[in-house]
């Protein structure tokens, strides 16, 4: 490139980031439509990334994806407090001041991700998710990214299992001979069997389908089908759940039990005649099952 090219390229950047500073502090919308629109006090502008203060959070947008940034004329003052952020110099160093924080990755569309940052690489990030669970973004394809309510359900949970690299094509090797998901939704999202290709290239094998990808050009890789880890839980939760009708039932039945021999015992002859009735027996026989049901289950889980 001709020194020419490389001060042409210059004098437009500069003019490019004087202009965003000239609209710091004003209400302004980032993006004219779609998922990642939104409006706000624009407050802060750093060397790739720009932050908004939007009504309820504050957005940090990665600049090489912002396609539009309008002023709002009719609004230019504002009562929107600026909140408390990070001040990072890149938008790297703004994802590492965030570590072990609930975000949102991407404000809408199928690579919108919600988590906790569990790891930062040089050039990926990992999300422990509540559908996924640990969920490796390439940070060139992250749009935005904002602070999000943490999730109970894994806010005090250390994963286990994550790949703690320098580069996503380590995480790649790490991953290859296994099905993984690739891309969290629209065309782009396929699953398969990685597998390995000596120039830097990847396979995915799924049925009869062969796939070829490039580590660069994906966006997020999980281990695993997508949306298996909230499988996987609910039917934890299910099992949970059975396990304690079983010890709910049998604690009926047993009182149950205790209640018919206690029956049995009273003087008077009307009860003592409902005791010995043909329902009397087969509860006492349904009770004796789901005792030994019961008794049974827990052995096994025992040993298990």
């Amino acid at each position: 490139m001709s020194k020419r090219r490389m001060k042409y390229h210059s004098n437009d950047e500069i003019s490019y980031y004087n202009f965003l500073h000239s609209m710091k502090d004003k209400i302004v919308t980032v993006y004219r439509g779609g998922p990642e629109s939104k409006k706000g006090k624009l407050t802060a502008v750093k060397s790739d990334y720009i932050a908004l203060q939007a009504e309820k959070k504050i957005i940090y947008y990665q600049l090489e994806h912002v396609k539009s940034i309008t002023e709002d004329t009719n609004n230019s003052t504002t009562t929107i407090e600026t909140e408390e952020m990070p001040d990072a110099d890149d938008f790297h160093s703004l994802i590492g001041q965030l570590m072990n924080q609930s975000v949102q990755f991407n404000q809408g569309g199928p690579e919108s991700k919600k988590g906790r940052l569990v790891w930062l690489g040089d050039d990926y990030a990992a999300l422990n998710t509540n559908e996924d669970g640990v969920v490796y973004f390439n940070i060139h394809h992250i749009k935005s990214i904002s602070k999000h309510e943490p999730d109970l359900k894994i806010e005090g949970q250390t994963p286990s299992g994550v790949l703690e690299a320098d580069y996503l094509s380590e995480v790649f090797k790490s991953l290859t001979h296994k099905w993984v998901s690739i891309n969290r939704g629209g065309p782009e999202a396929i699953e398969g069997i990685l597998v390995d290709n000596a120039d830097g290239h990847y396979t995915i094998v799924k049925n009869q389908e062969v796939l070829r990808i490039y580590p660069f050009h994906i966006k997020s890789i999980s281990l695993g089908p997508k949306g298996s880890y909230k499988k996987e839980d609910q039917k934890n939760e299910q099992s949970q759940e059975d396990n304690n009708d079983k010890d709910s039932n049998s604690f009926i039945s047993s009182k149950s039990y205790s209640s018919s021999k206690s029956s049995k015992r009273s003087p008077r002859s009307s009860d003592y005649q409902s005791s010995r009735s043909p329902g009397y027996s087969s509860s006492i026989k349904k009770s004796g099952k789901q005792k030994d049901d019961y008794s049974y289950e827990t052995i096994v889980r025992t040993i298990d």
